[in-house]
């Protein structure tokens, strides 16, 4: 892959929309009565998959150039796919939509995914839908494919063993046309789009603290979405900035959901040069990111509730540990082990390449600053995960060096111009 060394980075960009948000943004304009118009999107290999599943299960769903629409009858008009349901790499659409279908009560489908959603667990989401009703079986108990068959499913009282928003989702999905009260009762708050977007598309939904409540069977109405660019594709760019001798970054239009915000807390705690420019909003926070070299920055120390609100962002902030002044920690991210890949181990082996020293953790790991010289030959792994893709790409810019990654096409699951928008960004010293 051709790097971009000997140079900085200065300019303004948008990265691509939010991923979580589109997946939700889809889902429920299939559910809902109208036409829903999706505006700046994320247009990716995952999203992609939830645009397909969607039109399976009978919506009218079209790109309009950078745009999607959604055409429904709402979610009695929806029908049992022909064929599997095929989810690709994504754990958002396999878990979302399990719980999705399972509260449609008449529907009968299967859901797969690629070799890496072979190996996730599943579990996690089927327990709680079990609870609620439902009739779905999985590969030894735990693994997909997902075989959901038609039931009417109940309300649930569900407290979660961790902060997952994936599981959160799945539930409440589950329980938007349940007769009564679905509640869930997080540890900490995990990302909270689906109680925004179901709200704006009609549900009666409220949050108090970490406790969810949605009465089901309100009726869903069309809602156009704008998607704002999704931070943990920003956070890349966050971190290259701070790292990067002269380099002055600012990221347009970017999610400033707190759910979802944690890196920017962390950044400002360590010291970095972080300005936030809020822009006015009546649903999701957005607004602008500016980000300038630091060379000065705190290590940091994260558990605990901030968790939840960057766990994406944990393999980039091993890199932005790296250059920090002293040993940083993560703990309390056991939910990185069940990623697209185990996220932890993938992190330490592939930045020990550059000579990082780590101390692993069950629950994360600890991080010294400093690096050595790499191999020539050292070829390094992508696990098929792009967030660690691009965080060897960040890294191996960092220390000014060409590294080769066995394949990095995993980089279109989320940000797909990742590599041609950091050569438009790069400039002389």
């Amino acid at each position: 892959m051709k790097q971009l060394l000997n140079g900085t980075f200065k300019g303004t960009i948008r990265v691509p929309g939010d991923k979580s948000i589109t997946h939700r943004a889809l889902m429920l304009g299939a559910l809902s009565q109208g036409t829903t118009n999706i505006y700046r999107p994320l247009i990716s290999a995952d999203t992609l998959r939830t645009f397909e599943n969607m039109r399976q299960l009978g919506a009218e769903i079209t790109r309009e150039g950078d745009d999607f629409k959604v055409i429904s009858n709402g979610h009695d008009s929806l029908t049992s796919p022909e064929q599997t349901l095929y989810t690709g790499n994504s754990g958002t659409t396999t878990r979302l939509i399990t719980g999705l279908l399972a509260g449609l009560k008449n529907i009968t489908a299967s859901v797969e995914g690629d070799a890496t959603i072979a190996k996730r667990p599943m579990d996690r989401v089927v327990i709680p839908l079990s609870d609620m009703g439902a009739d779905i079986s999985l590969k030894n108990d735990k693994y997909p494919p997902v075989n959901i068959y038609p039931a009417v499913l109940k309300p649930l009282e569900y407290d979660m063993p961790i902060a997952s928003a994936q599981v959160k989702s799945a539930i409440l999905f589950a329980g938007l046309f349940t007769d009564g009260e679905t509640i869930v009762h997080e540890t900490h708050q995990s990302r909270n789009h689906s109680e925004i977007m179901m709200a704006q598309f009609g549900a009666d939904i409220s949050v108090s603290g970490t406790t969810v409540k949605l009465n089901g069977g309100s009726k869903l109405s069309a809602a156009d979405v704008t998607v704002p660019g999704d931070i943990s594709s920003a956070a890349f760019l966050i971190v290259l900035g701070l790292i990067i001798e002269g380099a002055d970054i600012t990221i347009e239009n970017i999610s400033l959901n707190e759910t979802r915000a944690g890196i920017i807390d962390v950044v400002k705690e360590m010291g970095g040069s972080i300005t936030i420019t809020e822009h006015d909003s009546t649903g999701e926070k957005f607004g602008d990111i500016r980000v300038e070299y630091t060379p000065d920055l705190k290590p940091f120390h994260i558990d605990g509730d901030i968790i939840p609100r960057l766990i994406d962002e944990i393999p980039i902030l091993a890199v932005l540990a790296v250059f920090a002044s002293g040993a940083s920690t993560v703990r309390g991210s056991e939910e990185l082990r069940f990623k697209e890949t185990d996220r932890i181990t993938a992190v330490i082996a592939e930045l020990e390449k550059f000579g990082v020293s780590f101390e692993e953790y069950d629950d994360g790991f600890k991080v010294s600053p400093g690096h050595s010289t790499i191999k020539q030959d050292q070829l390094f792994k992508g696990y098929h995960d792009h967030r660690i893709i691009m965080m060897l790409i960040v890294m191996a810019i960092a220390v000014n060096t060409n590294i080769e990654i066995d394949d990095s096409s995993a980089i279109d699951v989320s940000f797909p111009s990742f590599v041609s928008d950091l050569e438009g960004l790069r400039k002389d010293r």
